[in-house]
């Protein structure tokens, strides 16, 4: 048995770091920088090493081990006798973060040559050759005990073995899996995965008018297809399973009242009927989010309960007109930051379980081990069952590696699926061995706005469900497992995050949502208005909004645009002034139609002066693009110039606009004064009359006398 150290070219410079570093500890008063960064390695070479497979995935006993991979010389000299070698480490790490620092260059470990081999030909510059290491199943140095199972990390290295001096020779590591066939206690793993739109597409969606169904089915419809496997949940935006027809257009088109043809159900969208089919398969649970996933932190924060139940209540709808059998009893928070406000709603919503970032409950004490994923929180007198996201493991579920310590020089790194498919299998083992008598529950998950390579979930997937060492199992069964008892961190009490809906878009969006509700009462199908800009404005409480805060924002703001627009299709054309010299009279007030739909509309007008009162007001009904008059009764108590507010309002009340003013001469006296002298004139006439023939009389009888 060969055992040495790794020769990446990493032992010298990791030695003087060492040294370096003891020396600093040594010398009193030594100036260390506030952040140390080692130099990067000079590169002697641009030969470059690539693997390409590793078989079996998890290697017993009996079998071969089998490494793929390509060698390429970028140098401008050729590789007269280019040799390959693998080597493994001697023992298996005993710590996630041991198996993360095997993949860094400069780390130092004990290894074992397993094989080498010498290429038939020179390699020229710029050409590449495939290569294959082949270590029989007799020649594996690894024992058949139980301390011994677990990842080794193999390295392949190449250079010159002609050459006389002394390179680096470059090299590609990744994981093998010893597995010599033992009894272990598996861990309980679940997996559960977002069926969600995301901002972009729900930009899409709401720009052209077309169902989220099929802004999100491109994305979708392969995630879907991966996750088709036993013991797999998925989370789903309950408004993808039906269309919400757009918002009507009261300018366009005929009053569907004079049709009486029915109008047809809109077909489903191939993506509800694929998530129809997903839920039907074997081993499946679906769980339903809030309607259109709306940020229930953000509805927490501003106190807009109200909004909460309504998202509850079309989910629920949702879930009926689709027929879909899903759990509406999850909830899955989407801020990285959930608090005690957003669960107590949450609860109050009628949560009964839920799904939380690690981060935000840490054990108080510091732990050698990865702790159960299961755990019960407590939120404002409230304990609910949850679960807790490994999202380390999570990441390697998508191809992507999270540090184990996250620093902020550390960023998250891109996988090749070789080394994603080990590093999951590595990680998995480790956390198995931490503690072999404490199968501790593990939860992965599939972020909302996943957008990596389905077929890679797939694979990671499959892997997972076939290793010896996880018990894959729904997320109903590992939230009927009782909770460890280990002390965490509480919630905080508030948390608001970037991104989240203001309590000013709230305002907005309620204000748009009522006056919309208050005009359409002058339909003859209010629903048919008032539904689809509905769920147009709670879609805009999607948690995914937070990604594109403006969007959102110029979404309400074009909503509120579009509701003043609608209103202004029926409106009061009052007159100029008016003049009124009765007590009692009927003051005529226009009203337009610019809708292709009749109106019915209450006209009453609202003195402000107490000289002139309304008596009541009047029900008028508008032709489609016409005019009609209203005659409303009023009555005068005195004179003087007075300001009447005309106010349309729907049938039941609620006004329906701003009002318009008009000008009312109220001149009750008028009639009565010009009635008296009238009459005087009369009496005065008839007085005259008889005056004047009692005269004549007189005259008449005194010539006859004569």
């Amino acid at each position: 048995m060969n055992i040495s150290w790794t020769s990446s070219g990493a032992g010298r410079r990791a030695l003087a770091l060492l040294l370096l570093a003891l020396a600093t500890c040594l010398l009193p008063g030594a100036l260390v920088p506030a952040t140390a960064t080692p130099s990067e390695p000079e590169e002697d070479a641009e030969v470059t090493v690539a693997l390409t497979d590793i078989r079996p995935a998890v290697l017993t006993p009996d079998e071969d081990l089998v490494v793929r991979g390509t060698v390429t010389n970028g140098t401008d000299t050729a590789l007269e006798v280019p040799e390959l070698r693998l080597r493994a480490q001697q023992s298996a790490p005993i710590s996630r973060s041991l198996l993360e620092r095997w993949l860094e260059p400069t780390s130092l470990s004990a290894t074992t040559l397993l094989a080498a081999e010498r290429l038939p030909e020179p390699l020229a510059p710029g050409a590449s050759a495939s290569f294959t290491l082949t270590v029989p199943a007799d020649s594996l140095p690894f024992a058949r005990s139980y301390s011994a199972w677990g990842p080794r990390g193999i390295e392949v290295t190449a250079q010159d073995a002609a050459a006389t001096t002394s390179l680096s020779p470059a090299a590609a590591r990744s994981f093998l899996l010893w597995w010599p066939d033992i009894e272990v206690e598996p861990m309980p793993l679940a997996v559960l995965a977002a069926a969600v739109p995301t901002a972009a597409e729900r930009t899409v969606a709401q720009e052209t008018d077309t169902g989220l169904g099929a802004a999100s089915a491109e994305r979708l419809e392969p995630l879907l297809a991966a996750l088709d496997q036993p013991a797999v949940d998925v989370a789903i935006d309950p408004s993808l399973l039906i269309d919400v027809p757009a918002v009507v257009d009261l300018t366009t088109g005929e009053d569907p009242q004079d049709d009486q043809t029915p109008e047809p159900t809109p077909p489903k969208s191939a993506l509800a009927t694929t998530i129809e089919e997903f839920a039907a398969s074997p081993g499946h649970t679906v769980h339903a989010l809030l309607w259109a996933d709306a940020d229930a932190a953000a509805l927490a924060h501003a106190n807009r309960t109200d909004l909460l139940e309504d998202v509850a209540v079309d989910r629920d709808v949702a879930l009926e007109r689709s027929g879909l059998d899903a759990s509406t009893g999850l909830a899955w928070p989407a801020g990285p930051t959930p608090d005690q406000r957003t669960l107590a709603a949450l609860v109050e919503a009628g949560a009964g379980a839920v799904v939380l970032p690690s981060d935000g409950l840490s054990s108080l004490a510091q732990l050698t081990y990865t702790p159960s994923a299961r755990t019960d929180v407590v939120a404002e007198g409230t304990t609910l069952p949850a679960v807790l996201t490994d999202e380390r493991l999570s990441a390697l579920l998508t191809g992507r590696l999270l540090p184990v310590n996250p620093t902020a020089d550390q960023v998250v790194v891109e996988l090749d699926p070789l080394t994603a498919r080990q590093y999951l299998l590595a990680e998995t083992a480790v956390i198995a061995r931490e503690r072999p008598a404490d199968p501790r529950e593990l939860l992965l998950t599939v972020p909302r706005n996943f957008s990596g390579d389905p077929s890679l979930l797939a694979e990671q997937l499959t892997t997972l469900a076939e290793v010896p060492w996880v018990d894959r199992m729904t997320l109903e069964e590992m939230l009927d497992r009782p909770a460890p008892e280990l002390e965490r961190e509480t919630l905080p009490a508030l948390v608001v995050e970037e991104g989240e809906m203001t309590s000013g878009e709230l305002t907005t969006l309620e204000e748009v949502l009522a006056e919309t509700t208050a005009f359409a009462e002058v339909l003859a199908e209010p629903a048919a208005l008032v539904e689809p800009v509905r769920r147009a404005l709670l879609e805009l409480t999607s948690a995914e909004w937070r990604e594109r805060p403006r969007t959102r924002a110029a979404l309400l703001t074009a909503a509120e645009e579009a509701s003043d627009t609608r209103r202004g299709l029926v409106a009061a054309r009052p007159g100029s002034t008016l003049n009124l010299i009765n007590d009692e009279a009927h003051i005529p007030v226009a009203v337009t139609n610019e809708m292709t739909r009749p109106a019915t509309v209450l006209v009453r007008l609202a003195p402000r002066d107490p000289r002139l009162v309304a008596d009541e007001a009047v029900l008028l009904e508008v032709p489609a693009q016409q005019s009609a008059t209203a005659q409303v009764p009023v009555h005068a108590v005195g004179s003087g110039d007075v300001v009447v507010d005309v106010v349309l309002a729907a049938p039941d009340g609620t006004p329906i606009d701003e009002p318009r003013e008009i000008q009312v001469r109220v001149r009750a006296d008028w009639e009565t004064v010009g009635t008296a002298v009238v009459a005087g004139l009369l009496v005065l006439m008839i007085v005259v009359g008889l005056v004047r023939t009692v005269r004549r009389g007189r005259r008449n009888k005194e010539v006859s006398v004569a």
